[in-house]
């Protein structure tokens, strides 16, 4: 067993993957109600930063659906918790 996999199972609790899922479509629907808060042009995100928020819904909803990757490397890449930082990350900018 890998880091990666002993980091996924620690996170893997129920209520956990609901937080992550409800902060993932929480930050979406914040993206579709005032997008110029998180455009390159209106906002003080830079586009690397941009990136990382739809990164993290991604991720976020991917493990909150409950969806388990075969291979390490799409293990790593949806990892959860990055994702959750920057979805917390993300919230905080909205509603700051």
């Amino acid at each position: 067993m890998t880091l990666v996999d002993k980091f996924y199972q620690l996170m893997d609790k129920g209520l956990l993957r609901a937080l992550i899922l409800i902060a993932a479509l929480a930050l979406a629907s914040c993206v579709f109600w005032d997008p110029t808060r998180f455009a390159a042009n209106t906002s003080s995100l830079q586009i690397w930063q941009e990136i990382l928020l739809i990164w993290s819904v991604c991720a976020g909803v991917t493990f909150g659906v409950g969806f388990h990757p075969q291979r390490i490397i799409w293990r790593l890449f949806f990892h959860p918790l990055p994702a959750f930082f920057i979805l917390l990350f993300g919230l905080y900018h909205f509603f700051k």
